[in-house]
């Protein structure tokens, strides 16, 4: 049995594919008054129109086989005489595919249009004397160093003829050397960061390009910045377990980020060096200390920090009675009507129950980031972080759907009164515990602390 929807969308179907039809047919009576006028391109452009709005149209067919051969043989006739002189061979070339592409428009509307064979033969002697052309331009352009202009050149013989000759290997040539020369240019003056963006182009594209490989490692080695991140200390002394936990974080932070240069040292030879200089996994305390430890790491910089704030609130839930009022439906007798019945919409005044309970963190992390090269703070900074959530629902033990709220002491029937209230009565009621905040909040203070450092370096890594 067919539903009221499915019905519908029939309907919905038809009245569409009636307007196609009908403007098929409207266009088709444009093309044959264009026809009679003399005017066959417009016409076929009307007859195309029409047929792809209806392939079942055959007057447009027929108007469009008619009128559209005129038009390609207008456009042969063009190619032709491109071709006769000789010296356009570009030309010739172009306008005859300009001439093709029309005859697979019309085509793919269901109308077969003619090209000659002495057509084709024709194009194809011209298209292989325009190709040497090409080629011989492209190869020039590579000789000049005007690699633009040669990857241009050779990207038109691969449209023309994919598989021309060597045409796709220069292409690629054409391509890859002036990224190849920049980045071995900038690996000369040290602009490490720049040289491995290029040669990692000129990899990707190829990877057995020259000694782009090799380069472009060597920029990554030669600019490559290595840190260590040292244990945190922490000024909340109720919570012992925040400091190892925002370094556990810090470090997955920095190790996240989307840079090649950042190197960060292994925590366990962190951890190793620390237990051998006997200073334990919270006894670095100063800036001197930090220097010598990182050294020893081969780190060129070390980053230390504090919690020096952490704050929870774990919310009460808190409830209160709201008044408001319960919809419901009654037949009373029709004052119109005498004897018939009507239905009408009544509310009787209910009781319903809002909720409402709220958790929250909050941190404050400080951290220096120390150059062991020369003993310069390079970053400090404090990082505060807020998380927060809350749960704000209503509860009813009867109809919900029928539920009003109150105004004014009567029901408050408006849309947005009605839609505000039964969003409470489905909005979640769980609220997210203190302990999901408090990663929460630690985990953005150290990715702050990641985003920070990465933009120093890149500030000093051109």
């Amino acid at each position: 049995m067919r539903t009221t929807g499915h019905i519908a969308l029939c309907a919905a179907l038809a009245v569409a594919l009636l307007a196609g039809c009908s403007g098929s047919k409207a266009y088709t009576k444009k093309g044959e008054k264009l026809d009679e006028a003399g005017l066959y391109a417009e016409a076929a452009d009307m007859y195309l129109q029409a047929a792809q709005r209806n392939p079942k149209n055959v007057d447009a067919k027929i108007g469009l086989k008619k009128t559209g051969q005129l038009v390609l043989n207008d456009k042969l006739s063009n190619f032709f005489k491109a071709f006769s002189m000789g010296s356009e061979k570009g030309e010739a070339v172009k306008v005859f595919l300009e001439g093709k592409d029309y005859m697979d428009r019309v085509g793919r509307a269901g109308v077969v249009l003619e090209i000659a064979d002495h057509y084709k033969q024709d194009f194809e002697q011209v298209k292989g004397e325009f190709l040497v052309e090409l080629y011989t331009k492209g190869q020039d352009l590579l000789t000049k160093q005007d690699y633009k202009g040669a990857e241009a050149t050779f990207a038109q013989i691969a449209k023309l003829e994919p598989n021309y000759k060597d045409a796709s290997s220069l292409q690629n040539i054409a391509y890859l050397e002036p990224l190849y020369r920049s980045g071995k240019d900038a690996l000369a003056g040290k602009r490490y960061r720049k040289a491995y963006e290029d040669l990692s182009l000129v990899v990707n594209k190829d990877a057995s390009y020259k000694d782009a490989g090799v380069l472009r490692q060597d920029a990554l080695t030669g600019g490559q910045y290595s840190i260590a991140v040292l244990p945190f200390t922490s000024s909340v002394k109720t919570r012992t377990d925040l400091a190892p936990k925002v370094q556990a974080y810090a470090t997955t932070a920095l190790t996240e980020v989307n840079d090649p240069f950042l190197k960060i040292v292994d925590r366990e030879n962190i951890e190793r060096i620390l237990e051998e200089q006997r200073l334990g996994l919270s006894g670095v305390v100063d800036e001197q200390t930090a220097v010598r430890v990182g050294n020893l790491m081969g780190a060129q910089a070390v980053l230390m920090g504090t919690v020096i704030d952490y704050q929870e609130v774990t919310g009460t839930a808190r409830r209160s009675t709201k008044d408001g009022f319960e919809s419901y439906r009654v037949k009373v007798a029709d004052p119109n009507n005498p004897g018939q019945l009507m239905i009408v919409t009544k509310y009787r005044p209910v009781k319903y129950m809002e909720y409402y309970q709220e958790n929250k963190v909050s941190t404050s992390v400080s951290y220096k980031l120390v150059s062991l090269e020369t003993g310069e703070v390079l970053l400090s900074k404090v990082v505060d972080r807020e998380a927060e959530d809350h749960a704000y629902y209503a509860s009813y033990d009867g109809a919900k759907e029928n539920l009003l709220p109150t105004r004014n002491g009567a029901a408050d029937i408006s849309d947005g009164a009605r839609r505000n209230l039964q969003g409470l009565l489905t909005a979640p009621r769980e609220v997210k515990p203190v302990a999901t905040l408090s990663a929460d909040a630690l985990r953005g203070s150290c990715s702050g602390i990641a985003s920070a450092i990465q933009q120093e370096l890149a500030s000093k890594l051109p």
